[in-house]
């Protein structure tokens, strides 16, 4: 699925990526067996960490939001689950009550934005973007 992007991973944006293991791939599937299948591959090709020089971070697997920001009583980011950060406090994950679509965390507001209709979608226009 992300054959055309093998070439970052060897020299590239990508090539701080650590290949995920196979008990990581299994947690993924497991408990969130709706995870999207071109986020799993992309986690199983190419893996998770640093992409570009500090210009986003890949989790070693999906985080709630209270996981990442301080627990304030509002359930506005219920269903949301975090697959990464732009390392300057806006975080990504799938919406999973709205067909699991790419949003955005404001980390002020702490409002979701759709970004993307797919992961692939997403990481696509990231890479295009550094």
């Amino acid at each position: 699925m992300y054959d055309d992007l093998q070439p970052d991973k060897v020299s590239g944006p990508l090539s701080k990526l650590a290949t995920a293991e196979a008990q990581v791939l299994s947690a993924l599937a497991g408990p969130h067996s709706q995870v999207p299948a071109d986020y799993l591959a992309f986690i199983r090709e190419l893996g998770w960490g640093e992409v570009g020089e500090a210009a986003y971070m890949l989790y070693e697997g999906l985080l709630t939001p209270d996981q990442v920001y301080d627990e304030d009583g509002d359930n506005a980011l219920e269903g949301i689950l975090l697959f990464g950060d732009d390392l300057q406090g806006y975080c990504s994950g799938f919406d999973t009550n709205n067909g699991w679509v790419v949003v955005d965390i404001d980390p002020v507001s702490r409002e979701a934005h759709q970004v993307a209709d797919s992961f692939s979608e997403f990481i696509r226009e990231l890479l295009g973007d550094l």
